[in-house]
């Protein structure tokens, strides 16, 4: 039970944390794409690209909270790595929500890929471990 509630918490900390330092650096990437845009217009094509290259690492983040969430479980790895992105998810959302936003298809989306990530991470650890494993008793055996 314990171990549940610390891999809980530490996967959504992780992710908390990541998304921060991640959101500063888009700060501090956006301050810059601007002041190269003022001097050289024709580089601003490139702003297209910020909703995908916001969705990837919003991935990265989330795949990596589910691999710390999933260590940390090591049991029902799936199941906390959903509950850990599903915090993190509406987390991410609820300011809209408060402000009385609605959610957008790109909300949806956002929503969905960052649960599909958190359990795609938890389920590559725990893959990962058994490889690790198998080939430990192949060692063993020969």
């Amino acid at each position: 039970m314990i171990n549940s509630i610390k891999s809980i918490i530490g996967g959504f900390l992780a992710i908390i944390v990541m998304g921060l330092i991640a959101q500063l650096i888009f700060l501090f990437v956006g301050v810059g794409y601007f002041s190269l845009v003022k001097k050289f217009p024709s580089l601003s094509f490139i702003s297209e690209f910020t909703t995908i290259l916001l969705f990837a690492v919003t991935a990265v983040v989330a795949f990596i909270g589910g691999l710390f969430t999933a260590k940390l479980a090591r049991q029902a790895v799936a199941l906390h790595c959903l509950i850990v992105g599903s915090m993190a998810g509406a987390l991410t959302l609820a300011p809209s929500l408060i402000n009385g936003y609605e959610i957008t298809i790109n909300g949806i989306v956002f929503l969905i890929i960052f649960l599909v990530a958190t359990i795609a991470g938890g389920l590559y650890w725990k893959k990962q471990q058994r490889l690790v494993i198998d080939d430990t008793y192949s060692v063993t055996d020969t």
